[in-house]
């Protein structure tokens, strides 16, 4: 075995967000299909995957018809392995041993009565020990999986820096009781962390089945509704977040109102679920948003909790802080 390259893998259901040890970033859409669904002028069959077990896959960002991530078992699913081992190849590790830390949504990783789902946890792990080839084509080699908690994990990101060493808010944060709210692609996970960063409070933690892709839903919706459209492709609804336009017909449409009303809508959403989870929040020394839902609503979610916090790269918390979890935490430890 040659050198071992340690990880973040936050294999989320909207995208699989990659960090490398020298903290580049790389977001590869959770966009998958059962099946062989593309034909290639290479030969080198990229986006065409098979699981050890046979099973064809394939995966590529304006893939149509996707199969949906949302579903209970996607942690241990041939369809997760598929694409975290497509954001590997995507990020240069093809052929390379690597360490990874991966995660699951808070009420995943922790049962009804505060215990670790150990068999959901070794479920995933083992998912992954599974293979998966592209064509003759090196993939990358997962010797070591780390399975983390999402929520902490970006809580954990803002304590260290990605050498090791205390962050310029350590202080503040380790001395605080901080709750984490991180909206992601499926779930939006909770987390209140008491000082210390050692111990959570599971009563107030947990995770609620809306994210970002209840947004991407809707604004279809919305479009094929007031264009008159048969097919809405996932480029045109990004592009409609991003710039709050659309091109049809090669016209330029503005649809900012009808995102504002449907990112207010889902806002709300998420915090009744908050609500249920953390309270008003008003005990809390900071709220800590993170996630990808953290950058689309970012206006949305400001006016909820004044004391609030966004990390940097709100998207990559996560997988920065499993990163750290990984390298510092549990660097010389086994599965």
């Amino acid at each position: 075995m040659g050198k071992v390259s340690v990880v973040g893998v936050d294999d989320g259901h909207y995208a699989i967000k990659v960090v490398l040890e020298n903290g580049t970033t790389f977001s590869v859409p959770s966009r998958g299909r059962a099946g062989r669904h593309m034909i290639s002028w290479q030969s080198d069959e990229a986006g065409l995957y098979k699981t050890e077990e046979g099973h064809d896959f394939t995966v590529h960002e304006h893939l149509e018809g996707t199969d949906d991530t949302r579903f209970a078992d996607y942690p241990r699913s041939p369809l997760n392995r598929v694409l975290v081992h497509h954001a590997l190849r995507k990020a240069g590790l093809s052929g390379k041993d690597v360490s990874i830390a991966t995660g699951l949504p808070v009420s995943y990783y922790y049962l009804a009565d505060g215990q670790r789902n150990d068999a959901l946890i070794h479920a995933k792990q083992e998912n992954l020990r599974k293979k998966v080839s592209s064509g003759g084509q090196p993939m990358a080699n997962i010797v070591k999986n780390v399975v983390t908690t999402e929520a902490i994990a970006a809580y954990f990101d803002q304590l260290i820096d990605m050498d090791g060493s205390p962050s310029e808010q350590f202080e503040t944060l380790n001395d605080s009781v901080v709750g984490v709210i991180d909206i992601g692609g499926k779930t939006t996970d909770c987390a209140v962390i008491f000082p210390g960063g050692q111990q959570v409070n599971t009563e107030r933690s947990g995770s609620n089945d809306v994210g970002v892709l209840s947004l991407y839903s809707a604004i279809e919706s919305r479009l094929r509704s007031q264009f008159d459209l048969d097919n809405v492709p996932p480029r045109i609804i990004e592009h409609a977040i991003k710039t709050g336009t659309v091109k049809l017909s090669g016209q330029v449409e503005d649809v900012r109102e009808l995102l504002v009303r449907e990112k207010e809508n889902l806002a709300e959403q998420i915090m009744a679920g908050v609500r249920t989870k953390i309270g008003s929040g008003k005990d809390l020394d900071s709220v800590l948003f993170v996630g990808g839902g953290a950058i689309v609503m970012e206006d949305q979610l400001k006016k909820y909790f004044p004391h609030h916090r966004f990390a940097k790269q709100p998207e990559f918390a996560n997988a920065r802080g499993m990163f750290k979890i990984a390298k510092y935490v549990f660097g010389n430890e086994g599965e």
